[in-house]
């Protein structure tokens, strides 16, 4: 039994499909001179080099055109807007789809930016800090009239006057500005 074998099953061809010179060349090419999904079954063709908006396309390589299908499926190619070309051979204008580069969307929060953090009193003295948007934890802990203010991985960054301050001293730390800031304390009943 192989390695991959035991940790999980690969579709056939999934190990070669992202780290060849083929895939790459069809994802640049993606972009200029761009493809079509010509028909009902979908046929790749290359559209003419040097526009995108070119009206005229030829039929791509079978390597190249199961390329475009495996990356559609995979997410890495779109379809895009539907338009028509003309097909070598052929005088009559046929529908079409455009294949696309997905846009890339800024999943987070970028440096700078205001952020919601969240402090947890879970008991006196003791403040448990998250921010799901930046995904960063960390402590502030009440010492001697202070509080001390600490990373997840427990490194000491400072002092703060208080639970807010202390939110805001490790969300510039994370290169974010926290506000708001959310403070909520536990209260436990004891019966």
């Amino acid at each position: 039994m192989t390695r991959t074998s035991r940790l999980g099953r690969e579709a056939p061809g999934q190990d070669m499909l992202f780290d060849d010179d083929l895939t790459d060349r069809v994802l640049r090419d993606a972009r200029d001179p761009g493809y079509a999904l010509v028909g009902i079954n979908e046929s790749v063709h290359t559209r003419h080099i040097g526009t995108r908006a070119a009206e005229h396309a030829l039929p791509a390589r079978p390597d190249v055109a199961a390329t475009v299908h495996q990356l559609l499926a995979a997410g890495r190619l779109v379809h895009g807007p539907r338009l028509t070309v003309t097909v070598d051979g052929r005088s009559e204008p046929e529908s079409a789809t455009a294949v696309d580069i997905p846009a890339i969307a800024t999943t987070g929060p970028q440096p700078g930016d205001r952020i919601l953090v969240h402090v947890d009193v879970v008991r006196a003295g003791l403040g448990l800090v998250t921010c799901g948007v930046a995904d960063f934890s960390g402590s502030i802990i009440r010492e001697s009239g202070t509080y001390l203010v600490e990373t997840e991985t427990g490194e000491v960054i400072g002092r703060a006057r208080s639970y807010r301050a202390g939110a805001e001293r490790l969300a510039r730390h994370h290169g974010f500005r926290a506000d708001p800031v959310e403070i909520e304390h536990e209260h436990e009943v004891y019966g």
